[in-house]
């Protein structure tokens, strides 16, 4: 792979040895720091994700739901390149990398090459050891609250193969989660109690996955293939004790009702990329990827009132089988004050999807019509773009780019339709290094989403419910982005990543009443989307000998005119506001470290044709500790949701939709007690 164009600073940590600083910066203005894998050791990290987890002021990005395959690139490129991956996302490609098959960790501010990392304001570039032989093992235990312990396992390791050098991860696991102490109350319009159930949410999933990445030098350049296959199943079984007009007095239930949902699905990739120098100073890039994930889903809810009596059953099933081939060239020049970079993507994108409904009582089994529940959604996507980063003086650099996407569409099935896209999408943002420890940003970008083909079918959801349409005409929606940017580095790993935005979004996705009558997705109008997204990292060093504070705060709001109501709202699933706080101390002669992590409470509104859903979570509290004194290995103990973390939601019922009458609403009281977990895991 080819190495990533930066200038080093000085490193920028917390109690940093005189030895493991770098040289000297150079005089040009600093843009990049660079952490050595001896600066990590302190953390006895296992992978390359927790070394990333520990670069000061640092937050991961894994890339955002963008058309395109660089219109969806996060912050962190591997040996100056972005994987080439897209199932399983960054964090699993990252848990693949032994932490001692790094070197070391380069952050830098801005672009250094077009394109790869568009519109990102810190990018991490991990750069491995060549021919390198490293490998990371990891075993778990996890007590639920519920006293019921399971395991998780897994090993990943890098080794040569002849010319090959080779990363393979495999992992498996097993858990399951519970809801404690649920409640569900419905009362009616004048707050009279309709029902009370008292239930029960055992919800299990097992995943067991393997990837493997393998490089090689091949007509000059450098070929990777990447692969990853593996299996996912979830299953949840619902238990409800319902009591009609009453609260539960110690006597039988007026009602009993079993749920059981069960999802499993296969899923593979497999892609190939070659990149080489072509002429002096210019590389090309060749990819090739794609992927599938075949999956099943069912649920049956057998009601039986009273409980004993013959039951009325409604089963739902659905088939789902997307498919992906992708393929892009680029061409871009690394070196000089004029960094261009030109490419082409073509991709095939479709859906099979199938859903049956039916409803089974004393008088027989009727099936349940629903609009588009046998569809297959397919599009035929071309793109051409231009990168442009242009050093236009010492501490001024510019970034533009130029995208233009057409694209077809078509629905067949039990609805048909289709439509054709065409896109242009523009960049720019313009980077001040005001000085070594402050580079200003602004930036301002217009994205288009990646539209969910899952919304051209229609779907169900039986735990509240629910029946959804399917839409043959659904089209992606625009955003344009405006941000500012601050960010601060100084001696010692004090950091600090301000970002303002604003957002116009058009051709929003939302909930209302499709045409044929029934609630479905639609593109329902414009909307505004504003914030600040902030990172930082404090060393307690004066303090707390070793101690480090990490705080994430977002805050964000937006104005939506809804279709339904006429009324100004918030978008559907926006949180607001997000904010982590961690604090660690590693004690480094004791060979132990703690800490914790404490997540204020949050809440998030989801808009329904006919209802509106507010879900909160209350504030949750996780501790650590972490030692490597015995056996040679890295043991930790953590600690989730400390004195139970609270789940309530909020369900307010109209008819016939919410420009008409409140008819009720339904209360859940949910609680989520302890986890406890214990992980050991070594390098070999």
């Amino acid at each position: 792979m080819l190495p990533a164009v930066a200038c080093a600073m000085p490193l920028a940590a917390q109690d940093v040895p005189a030895e493991l600083a770098p040289a000297a910066p150079t005089p040009a203005p600093a843009s990049t720091e660079t952490y050595p894998r001896a600066f990590f050791d302190r953390f006895y990290p296992q992978t390359a994700l927790e070394l990333l987890q520990r670069v000061p002021g640092f937050s991961l990005d894994a890339g955002a739901e963008l058309r395109g395959f660089a219109g969806a690139a996060g912050n962190v490129l591997v040996d100056g390149e972005r994987p080439t991956i897209k199932s399983g996302g960054l964090e699993d490609f990252l848990r693949r990398i032994p932490a001692n098959a790094v070197e070391r960790i380069e952050v830098t501010r801005g672009a250094q090459r077009a394109g790869e990392t568009a519109g990102q304001s810190l990018v991490a570039n991990v750069i491995r050891k060549p021919q390198s032989f490293a490998g990371t093992w990891s075993g778990e235990l996890e007590r639920n609250p519920a006293g019921l312990v399971y395991p998780r396992g897994e090993v990943s390791f890098t080794a040569p193969l002849g010319a090959w050098s080779t990363t393979t991860k495999v992992n498996a696991f097993w858990e399951q989660f519970t809801f404690d102490n649920i409640d569900r109350i419905r009362r009616d319009a004048a707050a009279a109690l309709v029902s009370f159930d008292e239930e029960t949410l055992p919800s299990t999933l097992r995943d067991a996955f393997i990837a493997t990445e393998a490089q090689r030098l091949v007509a000059g350049g450098t070929l990777t293939i990447n692969a990853r296959f593996g299996n996912s199943r979830f299953y949840q079984e619902t238990g409800r004790d319902g009591f009609l007009g009453r609260l539960p007095d110690g006597g039988p239930a007026d009602r009993r009702s079993d749920i059981r949902f069960d999802s499993e699905f296969w899923a593979g990739e497999l892609s190939a990329d070659w990149t080489g120098r072509v002429s002096q100073g210019w590389v090309l890039k060749l990819l090739a990827l794609g992927s599938f994930e075949d999956g099943e889903q069912s649920s049956a809810n057998v009601v039986a009132e009273p409980p004993g009596a013959a039951p009325v059953i409604n089963r739902f099933a659905s088939q789902d089988l997307p498919i992906e081939v992708l393929t892009r060239a680029t061409i871009g020049k690394l070196e000089g004050s004029l960094r261009p970079e030109f490419g082409i993507e073509t991709a095939y994108n479709r859906l099979d999807s199938r859903i049956a409904l039916e409803v089974e009582d004393a008088s027989g089994v009727r099936p349940i019509a629903l609009p588009a529940s046998d569809v297959r959604v397919a599009e035929v996507r071309g793109e051409t773009f231009g990168n442009l980063v242009w050093v236009v003086a010492p501490r001024w650099t510019v970034e533009a780019g130029l995208a233009a996407e057409l694209s077809k569409l078509t629905v067949s099935g039990d609805a048909a339709g289709g439509n054709e896209f065409f896109f242009v999408k523009p960049s720019l943002a313009v980077t001040f290094q005001s000085s070594d420890a402050l580079q200003l940003r602004a930036a301002l970008r217009r994205s288009v989403g990646q539209l969910d083909f899952g919304d051209f079918a229609a779907s169900a959801n039986a735990e509240d419910d629910r029946l959804l349409a399917g839409n043959p005409d659904l089209g992606p929606d625009k955003t344009w982005r405006a941000s500012l940017t601050g960010d601060l580095r100084l001696k010692g790993g004090y950091a600090l990543n301000v970002q303002a935005f604003h957002e116009w979004r058009t051709d929003v996705l939302e909930q209302i009443v499709l045409p044929s009558g029934v609630p479905g997705l639609a593109n329902a109008g414009s909307a505004r989307v504003w914030g600040i997204e902030s990172e930082a990292a404090v060393p307690l060093t004066g303090l707390i000998k070793g101690g480090l504070l990490e705080v994430s705060a977002d805050f964000r709001d937006a104005a939506f005119t809804d279709p339904i109501s006429g009324q100004s709202r918030v978008v559907t699933d926006l949180t607001n506001p997000e904010i982590t706080i961690d604090f660690r101390q590693d004690l480094t002669e004791a060979r132990i470290a703690w800490g914790g992590r404490y997540e204020p409470a949050l809440r998030t509104t989801t808009f329904f044709a006919n209802e509106e859903i507010i879900d909160r979570r209350g504030r949750r509290l996780t501790a650590f500790v972490e030692t490597t004194r015995f056996f040679g290995v890295k043991m930790q103990l953590e600690v989730r949701n400390i004195g139970q973390t609270r789940f309530p939601r909020d369900r307010q019922l109209f008819a016939p939709d919410r420009s008409g009458a409140f008819i009720g609403s339904e209360e859940l009281d949910r609680e989520r007690g302890e986890f406890v977990k214990f992980t050991i895991s070594d390098q070999f």
